[in-house]
């Protein structure tokens, strides 16, 4: 009796510990961590889905969004779970400035996602390759890869996989460089999207690196951001500053105010040597502009006015005899403004531009390089071009804002505040834009 007794106690212990240690000893990696495999890319990110999805759900019901019932928290976590995939987890998400992006998607069961190569195959066309130990799965009109590990599952679009592969093959002993500023960042922790931002081109515009993150109602996506400069030149912004009257119909608009007439003459002379690069191309005197420019800057493009031009006409009259009539005819022009503001009379700079042919002049109109005409008028302390019959008013201004159209989407920036060279505000995109243009 005893004896078998003890058996079965022996088998119970032997079982327990069978169901103890087998989670930890199936994994080929027992200290896997996602983090180490992630590729260097320009711009990285983490999105936590099913929190995201919460927060979207009523932006998506208020835009009427035919497919939102897949986009629900209820139904994406069912798929998940389908399909053995970790939504409690992050999702990281990478893009590069040459166009190829991807995401890195957390697995519970990796072979539960065969189900979901076969739904795929049955709509697109499907071929797989082998990359190292990894079966390749691409949908070749659309440069979009697909493969998975035991812990995890790659979808890349683009045409650089193979050195995307080799990033992700080459598990590294530390987090990668773009990560781990990501990983480690104060800013934003408890946002449902996340993204660092350094590459070439930001550097060109000064910028050293930037932090974004997602925050939305029901009408507009936003993304708080965090921008550092690549210096320590102080970015002092004006809350008395002057603007002019905007139009609600514009496709883009600058309205930037700095406090330039604090500066000292050295670090007018380092933001000159700063914007060199970016001017060299027109040969603009930018040192000669900084010097100028009390730091004002606002401009207006898009929508049209509706002007009258009077001009002189030869005619025949009844006894065919020549004669000059004057004709008032009504014409449409696009809607241009510009204004900046100076530290005095700004007729020297002017003429300067005329000199290096940046700016012509034909008739009593004005033209920057393959600009429309303008008019143009010289007052004491600011310079203004526009295409009305009218002078632009001018109006107090306490923001700084940049609204830009890009392929059919706008987008609103703004800049809240400044600490030394760290800027603090956001990018808004009206999301019937975005839908527009990627529609659900």
């Amino acid at each position: 009796m005893y004896k078998k007794i003890s058996i079965i106690v022996l088998l119970a212990v032997l079982l327990i510990l069978l169901l103890y240690i087998r989670p930890f000893s199936d994994s080929d990696h027992p200290n896997f961590k996602i983090e180490l495999i992630l590729p260097d890319a320009d711009i990285v990110g983490t999105i936590q889905v099913l929190d995201l999805l919460k927060e979207t759900s009523e932006l998506l019901v208020f835009n009427d969004v035919k497919s939102r019932q897949f986009l629900t928290y209820e139904f994406m976590l069912s798929m998940a779970k389908k399909y053995g995939i970790d939504l409690q987890s992050k999702v990281y998400l990478f893009a590069n400035d040459r166009g190829d992006y991807g995401f890195v998607i957390p697995l519970l069961k990796s072979s539960k996602l065969e189900n979901a190569y076969e739904r795929v195959a049955m709509d697109f066309e499907v071929t797989d390759t082998i990359f190292g130990k990894d079966q390749v799965f691409k949908i070749n009109d659309q440069d979009l890869f697909f493969f998975k590990r035991k812990q995890y599952a790659v979808i890349y679009k683009g045409k650089y996989f193979s050195e995307i592969h080799g990033q992700l093959a080459n598990t590294s002993t530390e987090v990668r460089k773009s990560w781990k500023t990501l990983l480690s960042n104060p800013y934003f922790k408890n946002e449902h999207l996340v993204m660092y931002a350094k590459n070439d081109k930001l550097n060109d515009l000064g910028i050293g690196h930037v932090f974004l993150a997602h925050d939305s109602d029901s009408t507009d996506f936003y993304l708080k951001s965090r921008i550092v400069m690549n210096d320590s030149i102080p970015f002092l912004i004006n809350e008395n500053g002057h603007s002019i009257d905007y139009s609600s119909s514009s496709d883009r608009m600058i309205d930037i105010h700095l406090n330039f007439q604090n500066l000292n003459v050295n670090t007018k002379d380092l933001i000159a040597a700063k914007l060199k690069n970016i001017s060299k191309k027109i040969n603009f005197p930018i040192k000669d502009f900084i010097a100028l420019w009390a730091g004002d800057l606002c401009f207006e493009e898009g929508g049209f006015y509706k002007v009258f031009e009077r001009y002189v006409e030869t005619q025949l009259d009844e006894n065919f005899e020549t004669q000059e009539v004057e004709i008032t005819k009504e014409i449409i022009v696009p809607r241009y403004k510009l204004m900046v503001s100076t530290i005095g009379p700004a007729t020297p700079f002017i003429n300067k531009l005329l000199t290096k042919g940046i700016l012509t002049k034909e008739d009593e109109k004005y033209r920057f390089l393959f600009s429309p005409l303008f008019k143009m008028k010289i007052f004491k302390n600011y310079c203004m071009f526009y295409t009305s019959e009218n002078i632009p008013k001018i109006i107090p201004s306490e923001t700084n804002k940049l609204k830009w159209e890009y392929n059919g989407v706008l987008f609103n920036f703004d800049i809240d505040s400044s600490v030394k060279n760290t800027l603090y505000g956001g990018v808004k995109i009206p999301a019937k834009d975005l839908l527009d243009g990627y529609p659900l």
